[in-house]
C-alpha cells in the first residue's frame, strides 16, 4: 500500500512540474524545458554575490570576459573599473554597462550582452530521494512542491519526512520538517512553504527495519518493513506466511538485543492476540520471533 501511494505521489509532482508550462503553450506545440542556469530567465533572475557572469561587448574585446560577482555585488572591468551589478537583472545590467560606456565616450552605440552562467546566489539544493537531485535556481517565489516538481518528483523509496535546512546569515541553520503525506495527499497549504535562496531540501530514503521470524512458520527468515510504520508480532508472523499446523501458538518468544548487549525475552500467547484477548506486541529493529512446534 505504501509503495502504491508513492507512485501516485511521483505522478502528482511530475504533473505539477510541467502543468504550468504546458498550460501556456499554444496547441500543437511543446514547450522546451528551461535548464538550470538558462539565460531564458534573464528577465526574472536577480544577480547576486558569487554568481558567474559572462559579459560580451560588440567590437570591444577588452570587456568581453567571464567575471565572478564579489560579495558586495561588484565586478571589475577594464576601462570601467569597479561597477555594481548585484541586485540587477541581466537586462538591467546590460543597460547599466551600456550607459557607462556611453557616458565615458568609450562606445557610441554599445551592444552589451550579460549572461549568468552559474546562478549561485539564488539557488537551492535538493538532495536524496528525488529523480534529479542537485542545485536549482529560484526564479521568483517558489514553494516546496514547485521545486520538488522541478527535480522530477519523489522516487518510490522516498520516506514520509522532508527536511529543509535554512542557513542563517549570522551562522548556524534552522531545521524544518515537513510531512510528505500532509503536503501532497492531504493538500495542507501550511506544509507547502516558500523556499529561500540557500535552502537545502533533503528527502531521506525510506529505511527498512529487519525482523527475523523462525520456527513453525511457513516462510521463515528475515522480513523487511518500512521504518516509519509500527510492526507488530501478528504482522511479522503473517509476513512469514503464518504458522504451520504444528505450531504452538501459546508459547511464542520474542528475543530482543539491548544496546548493552544483553538479551531480553518476551513470552507471548499468539492465540489470545488473534482473538483480541491480549495486546499485539510492537516489534523493534532486529527482533527475533520464534514460534515453537507442539510436542504432541
Amino acid at each position: 500500500m505504501h509503495h502504491i501511494r508513492y507512485i501516485v505521489l511521483l505522478v502528482l509532482l511530475a504533473l505539477l512540474a510541467t502543468g504550468a508550462t504546458l498550460a501556456q503553450t499554444p496547441a500543437g506545440q511543446t514547450a522546451a524545458p528551461m535548464a538550470p542556469g538558462s539565460n531564458s530567465a534573464k528577465y526574472d533572475y536577480v544577480i547576486g554575490a558569487y554568481d558567474l557572469v559572462e559579459i560580451q561587448v560588440f567590437e570591444l574585446q577588452q570587456l568581453t570576459r567571464k567575471v565572478r560577482v564579489a560579495e558586495d555585488g561588484t565586478i571589475s572591468l577594464p576601462l570601467l573599473g569597479k561597477i555594481t551589478i548585484g541586485g540587477l537583472t541581466p537586462q538591467q545590467a546590460e543597460q547599466h554597462i551600456s550607459d557607462l560606456l556611453r557616458e565615458g565616450d568609450l562606445v557610441r552605440e554599445p551592444q552589451v550582452t550579460v549572461f549568468v552562467e552559474k546562478m549561485v546566489s539564488r539557488q537551492i539544493t535538493i538532495q536524496g530521494a528525488v529523480k534529479d537531485p542537485g542545485p536549482y535556481p529560484i526564479l521568483g517565489q517558489k514553494t516546496l512542491l514547485d521545486m520538488i516538481g522541478e527535480a522530477g518528483g519523489l522516487v518510490n523509496q522516498a520516506g514520509n519526512k522532508i527536511i529543509i535546512l535554512r542557513p542563517f546569515t549570522s551562522g548556524g541553520e534552522d531545521r524544518i520538517e515537513i510531512d510528505a503525506e500532509r503536503l501532497v495527499f492531504e493538500g495542507d497549504p501550511l506544509t507547502n512553504i516558500l523556499l529561500e535562496p540557500g535552502d537545502i531540501v533533503m528527502v531521506p530514503y525510506l529505511q527498512q527495519v529487519r525482523i527475523y521470524v523462525n520456527g513453525a512458520v511457513r516462510s521463515p527468515g528475515s522480513k523487511e518493513f518500512p521504518s516509519d510504520e509500527q510492526i507488530t508480532l501478528l504482522q511479522a508472523i503473517t509476513a512469514a506466511g503464518g504458522t504451520t499446523d504444528r505450531a504452538n501458538e501459546r508459547r511464542v518468544t520474542v528475543i530482543r538485543r539491548l544496546p548493552d548487549g544483553a538479551k531480553q525475552m518476551f513470552k507471548l500467547n499468539l492465540k489470545r492476540i488473534k482473538k483480541g484477548r491480549a495486546d499485539d506486541m510492537v516489534l523493534q529493529k532486529n527482533d527475533i520471533v520464534y514460534v515453537p512446534e507442539s510436542i504432541f
